[in-house]
């Protein structure tokens, strides 16, 4: 074998690492910093359990309806939430998640209201030109409240609505990510979780369930 078809070989390998280990950032978003962030986002918050739900071929079809986009290669399946507690009562639901972005994986936490609206996010680690400006108060507060009814992006695309969003000056396509993103993980928290929803409208607390915790 010459030197040529080694290096050739060597740099195949290299790459398809690379590939592998973003695939599986973007499926597997880790919680970096639960003991910090759930009490940033959740004052009254007194702990946190994880629950896993499953992604079933008729979810995705919904999913993918509501976006007008294919998911990745890689959404389906297990999907990860955190159930934030007060004592033994449900007040919020987090949600990691990762985005691909133009240079690599963007991961995000959303912190959810009982009744599907978004209190905050938090940037946990991203290579997209503007990050810093997407952290900032100034964008963040923009996506306060916010629902599902709330057209995140020009329907069929992922591309942010600058009518409902104002994207950050030099971060257009960051600003895009994180709106597509608020976009897919609400419509996901009230597919996996419509009794939480109803529970909230009437105004009754939601106990902690047993199953699929970890």
């Amino acid at each position: 074998m010459d030197m040529k078809t080694i290096l050739r070989t060597f740099l195949f390998f290299l790459v398809l690492f690379f590939v592998l280990q973003r695939s599986s950032e973007a499926a597997l978003c880790a919680f970096r910093n639960p003991d910090r962030d759930v009490y940033v986002l959740f004052l009254e918050a007194t702990g946190h359990r994880s629950i896993i739900k499953a992604l079933d071929s008729e979810g995705q079809r919904k999913i993918e309806e509501f976006l007008g986009q294919p998911l990745d290669y890689d959404e389906g399946g297990e999907h990860t939430f955190y159930l934030i507690l007060k004592g033994e009562e449900i007040i919020g639901i987090i949600r990691p998640h990762a985005e691909r972005g133009r240079y690599g994986i963007v991961e995000m936490v959303w912190a959810f209201t009982l009744d599907g609206k978004i209190i905050d996010f938090v940037i946990q680690r991203s290579r997209e030109r503007g990050t810093k400006k997407l952290k900032s108060e100034e964008f963040r507060k923009q996506f306060r409240d916010k629902s599902l009814n709330d057209p995140f992006t020009i329907p069929g695309t992922k591309e942010i609505n600058t009518s409902l969003i104002m994207p950050m000056k030099e971060a257009f396509v960051a600003s895009s990510i994180v709106a597509y993103s608020a976009k897919k993980n609400l419509f996901l928290y009230k597919y996996f979780f419509p009794e939480y929803t109803r529970e909230s409208e009437k105004g009754e607390g939601k106990k902690v369930k047993k199953e699929n915790r970890r």
